[in-house]
């Protein structure tokens, strides 16, 4: 089997093929479109609703409330260890229910963004931006199924550790289902179980990723901006005309406003989406550290490592990733200042001075407007999980959690 011919996206296009950007969030729309949250086709209109209503109202709004009451039911048989790790899960599920919902609500952000994408892949001319856009898609690409894989593989694990141990792991209830009656009702919730979190994996690693997706792209054209900019002053020492010279610094001011309007289509989406992980992944991060410290085994521990680098991936590569943009934007009012502008004309040096103005206002992403969204911001948030952990230490917590359970096992 050719798994180039499956999945093409994931390697380099030929070098004669024409550049698209929007080829980097090609897994990300079709899995998009698998969660049922993309306007139907007009031939499959019926099937496609009646399927987006199943998978969602199983997946993306009973699963939360199905944790929930799983976790307060199933609470006086549980050890401090499983509570922590239903609790851990219970949180990580509500934040991708809500996450997906603003992923929906705002699904149509992503398609003004990819058309800003086309709009600056008429100007990508140099077979070297050419090959830039051809990488970035295939990184792109190669990024959201390394998310898949991850998170799904913590969904995997645990379900090949409830199969050994005949248990559901995440313990989620179902209407008419009591997997406590044993027989093939047991089996019956650990598959119920693996394929919904299965599915709340892709809705995940899609609501993680596709800032990644569209970042990358938005990335390479500011740097082939910079590039056009740094051009400029090539311009002015060769035999062309001072009209030549200003209609490509309208071309590079029409390049910068298509950049920003990408960027201000994403912004809100982002905005809400990565709010939500800020607020959460704190906790979740302390949680999971409570129980692979404490309470964890060697397999439970396993899974909970796994878990915690799935929450950690949630935030850092976007932040990390915003942080490089910003330091690219300001490389675009270096490149322009050094362009030689001062040997053109009024006219010339005028726009310039109110480009440059523009260029030194770096892109940036903000969780609804509170946390600027950065590598400083997701190291402080992850610094709240251990000071998460250290509170319910001191507080010994989890010797009265221990204590309460052995009484309740005990009467």
């Amino acid at each position: 089997m050719n798994v180039r011919s499956i999945f093409p996206a994931l390697y380099m296009a030929p070098e004669d093929s024409p550049p698209r950007s929007r080829n980097a969030t090609l897994y990300l729309m079709r899995s998009l479109f698998y969660m049922g949250i993309r306007n139907p086709p007009q031939r499959f209109f019926v099937i496609y609703i009646l399927w987006s209503l199943t998978v969602n109202i199983f997946s993306t709004f009973y699963q939360p409330i199905g944790f929930a009451i799983g976790l307060y039911t199933n609470l006086k048989d549980l050890d401090p260890g499983a509570f922590i790790s239903s609790l851990e899960v219970a949180t990580a599920a509500l934040s991708c229910s809500v996450k997906v919902l603003i992923l929906w609500i705002n699904v149509k952000c992503l398609d003004s963004a990819a058309e800003f994408l086309d709009e600056l892949d008429k100007r990508v001319i140099q077979p070297s931006e050419k090959r830039m856009i051809h990488r970035t898609v295939m990184q792109s690409n190669r990024t959201i199924l390394l998310f898949m894989s991850v998170y799904m593989g913590f969904v995997m694990a645990t379900f090949v550790k409830s199969v050994w141990n005949v248990h559901p792991g995440f313990q989620v209830t179902y209407p008419l289902l009591d997997w406590q009656a044993g027989g093939w009702r047991v089996w019956v919730q650990l598959i119920a179980e693996n394929l919904s979190m299965l599915f709340a994996a892709l809705q995940n690693a899609c609501a993680d990723c596709y800032p990644i997706n569209f970042v990358l792209p938005l990335r390479a054209h500011v740097n082939f901006l910079a590039e056009r900019l740094r051009r400029l002053s090539g311009m002015t020492n060769e035999s062309s005309t001072p009209e030549q010279r200003y209609q490509e610094l309208k071309n590079c001011i029409l390049d910068h406003k298509a950049i920003l309007r990408c960027s201000d289509a994403l912004s809100p989406i982002i905005s809400g989406t990565i709010f939500i992980q800020f607020l959460l992944v704190g906790l979740i991060v302390g949680f999971t550290m409570i129980n692979i410290v404490l309470f964890a085994n060697f397999s439970s521990g396993l899974a909970s490592l796994l878990f915690l680098f799935d929450i950690l991936l949630e935030t850092t590569p976007f932040c990390i990733l915003c942080n490089y943009l910003i330091d690219d934007c300001s490389k675009l009012s270096d490149a322009l200042f050094e362009s030689e502008w001062m040997d053109n004309d009024k006219r010339y040096r005028q726009t310039v001075v109110f480009f440059l103005h523009n260029l030194q206002q770096p892109i940036t992403f903000t969780a609804m407007g509170i946390f600027t969204i950065s590598l400083s911001t997701n190291i402080n948030v992850t610094k709240f999980g251990f000071s998460v952990f250290t509170l319910v230490k001191q507080m010994n917590l989890l010797e009265r959690l221990s204590n309460n359970g052995n009484e309740i096992q005990y009467d």
